[in-house]
């Protein structure tokens, strides 16, 4: 890996916020960015809590822009994903000259391309952007499958600047295949706030979550605890996140939505086809504002 990147720690996914007239609301995401950057490791941008695939090639790079001057000390891990190969790589193209210092890629969804398509595809974007460190992206839930674990093996071996992968399968076992084909090779990001207490003791090294948009003192005291070794602190601070992560689990980008209004923090409404119609519930926002008010005071 690098030595100029560090993946340890924890990373929010930002969401994207959105004006009344639905166009990127710079400004909004500048002070979000500035709000978070007290207690994260980093920030992804561009990613699946950013809804990636409702903006414009154009809008990606602005976004990016934005995070980079706003965290001028803090690196930007940039999504880039695309269906298309050639799509991906000037996504990434975009990313290096907007300042991220690594890009974040999930394989290509809808068309289920075979495992010999996966490995082309990310060959070919790290041999088009060699400069430019890739972490893969699993998350078989959204893309139609996984990306097979001697993929990412055989990927680690050949590539130099495929450093890592993030996870966000839920899949501990996958996990762990992956942890030992690619041992020395890369680094492993879990991406379910629910688990990321068993994914560092397995040996993993950081995480990208959406959860940490809206409690990212709290997952940085979880990470910390974990480093020292405190398992009962680490457990008692897991379980008190439930609530926080099983609705974002449930609802994705829109509870993040939900959570940052009730924190102050307007991003405005998302772009169709996604609606905030009664979305969470009442009784969830509800539920969700009792655990954020806990977990400030936790």
């Amino acid at each position: 890996m690098s030595q100029k990147l560090s993946l340890h720690g924890i990373f929010p996914a930002l969401v994207t916020p959105f004006a009344t007239d639905q166009s990127l609301d710079e400004d909004v995401l500048r002070g979000l960015v500035q709000h978070l950057a007290p207690n994260v490791n980093g920030f992804v941008v561009n990613g699946t809590t950013g809804d990636f695939p409702l903006l414009s090639a154009e809008e990606r790079k602005r976004a990016i822009d934005i995070v980079v001057q706003a965290a001028p000390r803090h690196p930007v891990i940039a999504g880039t994903g695309a269906i298309g190969t050639r799509e991906a790589i000037a996504l990434t193209r975009d990313a290096e000259e907007a300042g991220a210092r690594a890009v974040l890629v999930v394989a290509p969804y809808y068309l289920r391309p075979t495992p010999a398509g996966l490995y082309a595809h990310f060959a070919a974007l790290a041999e088009a952007v060699p400069t430019m460190p890739i972490i893969l992206y699993n998350f078989p839930q959204l893309v139609g499958q996984p990306i097979p674990v001697d993929v990412v093996r055989r990927l680690a071996r050949s590539h130099k600047n495929i450093v890592g992968l993030k996870d966000t399968s839920g899949d501990m076992s996958y996990m762990q295949a992956v942890l030992r084909a690619t041992a020395n090779k890369s680094s492993v990001l879990v991406g379910r706030g629910n688990l990321v207490l068993p994914a560092l003791t397995m040996g993993a090294v950081g995480a990208i979550l959406a959860a940490a948009n809206l409690v990212p003192e709290t997952y940085q005291t979880l990470y910390q605890v974990i480093e020292e070794g405190d398992v009962p602190a680490a457990q008692m601070l897991q379980t008190a996140l439930h609530p926080v992560t099983e609705l974002i689990g449930r609802y994705g980008s829109l509870a993040v939505r939900a959570g940052l209004k009730l924190q102050g923090i307007d991003v405005g409404e998302p772009r169709l086809p996604l609606l905030m119609d009664n979305v969470p519930t009442a009784d969830e926002l509800a539920w969700l504002d009792d655990a954020l008010s806990d977990l400030a005071n936790f």
